[in-house]
This record gives structure tokens, C-alpha cells and sequence, in this order.
């Protein structure tokens, strides 16, 4: 019997060749490299770090308190600023009246008209803030304390709630006749608050549209 053997031979259609081999390792070197531009982090600078750091510590205000003493354009103002800083970041929002209680009067006396102002003043800094789109009641409180010294009451209620940060309005009030200048509570709380303090200033130019400044303080 004759058996014959069928050797099969089959060819291997992938070729390497030397530009072959070369062009490969281009390619792989200019995807390490894209990649490694990608991931590079770029390098720290004093100017980054600083910002870096500024950044961070804005960030960290999520307790702001805003006492509201009386009824302006600047308040409204520094009650939306506070709305808007704290939607982004979880925050609350402390919105105080202050009643100042005279001497001669005990410090729980019911007084009728400031009471209905102090009402009024956080009734329309709720209604600012939620216009700003802090809905949310567990954002914004709001209270109305009795003190001999506004400012002292402001500085004493910064300390028991801990708050990051006071947003303030400058105001004036009524010395003598029609004699108008700042407000000592604001001054007070400048130079004794726990915390930094933010306060909003209307400026008084003849001829000009009403602008501001901003004027922040911190405690040394």
C-alpha cells in the first residue's frame, strides 16, 4: 500500500519589517508622551499657592451671619451676597435684629414699635435671600435679640454660634437733630469680632450713581 503524506504549508500574512518596527515605536512614544503631558501637574508657584490658599479659606465660610439694622439698599445687598455665597457651598445664613434697650428700662421690656421694625427688617431679608434662590429653611434663620449694646450682642452671638464670617452694612443713625453719623455698633464689631468681618459701605459721590466698597477686616 502506498500512503502519501500531504504536508500542508501555510504562510503568515503578518510581516515584520524594520520601518514597520520603527513606525510602532514612534507611535507608542508619541502616545507616552500626550499621556504625560495630560497627567503632568503643572508647577507650584508662590503666586499659585497664595491663591491656592485664599481659595480654600473663602471655601471654608459656610456660617455666615448678617445683622440687619436698618432698612437699606446696602443691607439688601449684603443679605443677597450672603444667599449667594452659601448656595453654592451647603451653608447657613444667621440673619439678627438687635433691639437696644435703654437703662431705664428692663432689658425684657416689651417695646412695641422697635419690635415691629425689628420684625419687618428679617421678614424683608428672608425675602431677599429667597428671591437669590435660598428657599431652603434650614438655610436661613433669623432671630431677634434685646441688648444694651447692639454691637456687643452682634460679637457675643458671632462667639456662641461659631459662625465662619459677618457680612454687616454700614449704617448711620441720628446723633443730634438731623445730624446723621456712623453707626458705633459697626465699629464695635470690627474690633472685637471672633471672626472676619465684611462690611458694606455706600459711598456718597454728588453727581454719580450710587457705588460701593467693600472694606474686609480681620481680627487680630
Amino acid at each position: 500500500m502506498l500512503v502519501m503524506n500531504t504536508l500542508s504549508v501555510t504562510t503568515n500574512p503578518l510581516q515584520v519589517t524594520f520601518i514597520g518596527t520603527l513606525i510602532a515605536i514612534a507611535f507608542l512614544i508619541s502616545i507616552v508622551g500626550v499621556l504625560g503631558w495630560m497627567l503632568r501637574l503643572p508647577k507650584e508657584t508662590e503666586r499659585t499657592r497664595t491663591a491656592t490658599q485664599a481659595i480654600r479659606s473663602v471655601n471654608r465660610m459656610t456660617r455666615i451671619l448678617v445683622p440687619v439694622l436698618a432698612k437699606s439698599e446696602a443691607t439688601d445687598r449684603i443679605v443677597a451676597l450672603a444667599a449667594q455665597m452659601i448656595r453654592q457651598r451647603n451653608g447657613h445664613v444667621d440673619l439678627l435684629a438687635v433691639i437696644e434697650v435703654p437703662f431705664t428700662l428692663p432689658i425684657n421690656a416689651h417695646v412695641e414699635a422697635d419690635e415691629k421694625q425689628a420684625l419687618e427688617l428679617l421678614e424683608r431679608g428672608e425675602a431677599v435671600a429667597a428671591h437669590c434662590g435660598t428657599r431652603n429653611g434650614n438655610r436661613i434663620s433669623r432671630r431677634i435679640l434685646k441688648a444694651r449694646n447692639a454691637g456687643a450682642a452682634i460679637v457675643r452671638e458671632a462667639e456662641e454660634q461659631a459662625v465662619d464670617l459677618i457680612l454687616i452694612a454700614r449704617t448711620s443713625v441720628r446723633a443730634r437733630g438731623n445730624v446723621q453719623q456712623a453707626n458705633p455698633a459697626i465699629d464695635y464689631v470690627m474690633k472685637n469680632a471672633p471672626c472676619e468681618v465684611l462690611v458694606l459701605s455706600p459711598a456718597h459721590n454728588i453727581g454719580t450713581q450710587e457705588m460701593e466698597r467693600v472694606a474686609t477686616t480681620v481680627p487680630e
